[in-house]
């Protein structure tokens, strides 16, 4: 089924793409490296999917927890900038428990840049059916 749209002018004209506004779909991302471009392509792809009116997890794992909770409240040119924009309009920022604890996170300042730190079993049943997934 084909999202159809109008076009200023009058004309209707299908997108052929297969979006359709009225059954939202969900993306994941997995974002377990902390460099800038990785950052920076989780933070491109969360904000398109959000400006898409898609659910979207972000879940973070290994150095990423650290990068991303140090970005909160950051300057907007911080390459974890966009995650936490994306979050502002709705993408869900989730760390691994596991990941918290190996590197070292304070759980206060996590609780107050991400929206839940959870275990692999959570992790595994909320992107379960996921078909869009993503991973830098």
């Amino acid at each position: 089924m084909a999202y159809h749209t109008r076009i200023a002018g009058g004309s209707d004209r299908g997108t052929g793409l297969g979006y359709n506004r009225a059954m939202p779909g969900r993306t994941v991302i997995f974002l377990s490296h902390a460099d800038p471009d990785a950052l920076g392509s989780a933070g491109s792809c969360a904000l398109a999917a959000v400006s898409m009116e898609e659910r979207v997890d972000v879940f973070l794992t290994g150095p990423a927890v650290p990068a991303l909770v140090a970005a909160h409240g950051g300057e907007a040119d911080e390459p974890g900038a966009r995650l936490h924009q994306a979050r502002r309009l709705g993408a869900r920022l989730i760390a691994c428990s596991a990941s918290v604890v190996e590197q070292h996170v304070d759980l206060g300042e996590a609780g107050e840049a991400l929206d839940a730190v959870v275990g692999w079993p959570t992790i595994l049943e909320w992107s379960r059916g996921v078909v869009d997934r993503f991973s830098f």
